[in-house]
């Protein structure tokens, strides 16, 4: 997308994966960038997150609100969903007419927005709760938008938590604050540069050109 440079990768636990990711076309100025995560693993997740790609990309096209079109794929959700799973997602629109995001988030893991200029990385953390635990009464009513302006090299990062719970050969989870210095000891390399350095799940990388 102009004005954009965008990188992505899924590598699933099992044949297949219960993580999402897509890009969707919203109009002739903006994409829509999503990332989900499904509690549970193998076939049974495969088949929601199928089912949520689909209602997504129908109410995402022509939607400038991701909280809007959170709110109508929860209530697509709901009536499919047994009581023991859920669908935690990020939702964001990039818009190139005035280099910003607008992000809404459900109970996904906080996008990292890494700033160029000072070399710090923040959390992006609109309210928000997971898909398919409610009919849409507290959903909707919690649901919120964010936007961001972004300046040239700035990156953000998506990601499920297969890669902040990844274990190393002792056992330690890679964790949070070590993804917040690989965001930023990577981000001079670029979108594709960013998740060369990650090797678990789902991860998407955004950059400002």
């Amino acid at each position: 997308m102009e004005g954009f440079e965008l990188a992505g990768i899924n590598i699933p636990a099992r044949q297949v994966s219960g993580d999402y990711f897509d890009y969707i076309k919203v109009d002739e100025d903006r994409l829509g960038v999503v990332i989900a995560d499904v509690s549970g693993k193998g076939v049974p997740a495969s088949l929601i997150m199928a089912i949520c790609r689909s209602a997504l990309r129908a109410e995402a096209r022509g939607s400038v609100s991701p909280a809007e079109v959170l709110r109508k794929v929860n209530r697509q959700l709901y009536p499919d969903i047994k009581e023991d799973m859920f669908i935690s997602m990020a939702y964001i629109i990039l818009d190139h007419t005035n280099a910003s995001v607008t992000l809404s988030r459900g109970g996904h893991d906080a996008p990292l927005l890494y700033r160029a200029r000072t070399g710090e990385v923040e959390k992006l953390k609109p309210p928000g709760m997971a898909l398919g635990i409610d009919s849409g009464d507290v959903f909707d009513r919690i649901t919120g938008d964010i936007s961001v302006p972004l300046e040239t090299d700035d990156c953000l990062v998506l990601y499920t938590d297969g890669i902040t719970e990844a274990l190393d050969a002792d056992g330690d989870e890679f964790g949070p604050e070590r993804m917040i210095r690989s965001v930023q000891a990577s981000a001079g390399e670029g979108a594709a540069g960013l998740i060369a350095q990650n090797d678990d799940i789902t991860l998407i990388v955004i950059r400002k050109t």
